[in-house]
């Protein structure tokens, strides 16, 4: 799309973060917006600002981990505007654990918000889109970790958000070409991610929940992470290009060992070599 004016644009994990950065950067297009987020008072913070700036702007509590409640945003959303020209699938949560001390419980959480709210969001629009016969983008937001060698349960989730995303591309060449996709693969952004537990529904809970070093991670997020305005920037110029692929040029400023590491991840597969450990990626550049 190069003219967003009037489009409609759907975005999940709109409350902060990048979501709330996409929805004001498209409320400044003049796009029709459907934000949701499963946490309301942040959210409903981002449609009053988004509204100084558009038009339009519907919000739906969801959580996307659940895909009856994904499929109510779809409805609603269709029943609203009649179509979706912009799908952001970005609600998005993180733990820094280990695989082995990562509870069942933290991966249905991570798995289930990062690979499950994204294929959710694609099954309940993209087929009514399809449908539509129009132009439209799906975007997919998930990670530089996607490409690099796997560290920990969000880096294995990215991994199947990148899987997910080239999968889709695929069946959309050939089923509906006036749909593309792209994967938003950012390094580190000076968001509060930091706080998912925060947004933890209880069915997820574990008696270790909770417990990072928060202190330590918002300085690390606020010394080494881009913005989020210039993160959204690097976005929407992919999207202008049509990439599949969106980010790690971008992100190479923050941590130029990031290239080789994506680079040796390819080889050691090819050539059957473990790779070295310990493993580091950086970032290594202040903001």
């Amino acid at each position: 799309m190069k003219n967003y004016k009037n489009k409609v644009a759907v975005i999940t994990g709109a409350g902060k973060g990048i979501g709330r950065g996409i929805a004001l950067y498209c409320a400044k297009l003049g796009m029709k917006l459907v934000l949701s987020d499963i946490q309301i008072e942040s959210l409903n913070k981002t449609a009053e600002d988004a509204s100084k700036l558009c038009k339009s702007v519907m919000t739906i509590q969801a959580d996307v981990s659940i895909y009856e409640e994904v499929e109510d945003l779809a409805q609603k959303s269709f029943e609203k505007y009649g179509n979706v020209d912009l799908l952001i699938n970005n609600a998005g949560v993180a733990k820094p654990s280990t695989v082995l001390e990562s509870s069942l419980q933290d991966w249905n959480w991570i798995m289930g918000v990062n690979f499950f709210g994204m294929l959710h969001g694609i099954k309940a629009f993209v087929p009514s889109m399809i449908k539509s016969g129009k132009k439209g983008h799906v975007v997919n937001v998930a990670s530089m970790g996607g490409a690099i060698e796997g560290l920990d349960s969000y880096i294995v989730s990215k991994y199947a958000a990148v899987a997910l995303s080239e999968s889709l591309y695929h069946d959309l060449a050939e089923a509906a070409p006036e749909i593309a996709v792209s994967i938003f693969m950012p390094g580190l952004v000076n968001t509060e991610l930091y706080n998912a537990e925060n947004a933890r529904p209880k069915r997820f809970k574990t008696s270790h929940s909770g417990l990072n070093n928060n202190d330590a991670m918002k300085d690390f997020f606020q010394k080494f992470g881009f913005s989020v305005k210039e993160t959204v920037n690097i976005l929407f110029k992919g999207l202008e290009d049509n990439k599949l692929y969106i980010g790690p040029k971008a992100f190479k400023e923050q941590s130029p060992k990031i290239h080789d590491l994506i680079i040796n991840h390819a080889e050691n597969i090819i050539n059957e070599r473990n790779p070295k450990h310990p493993f580091d990626m950086g970032p290594t550049n202040p903001r």
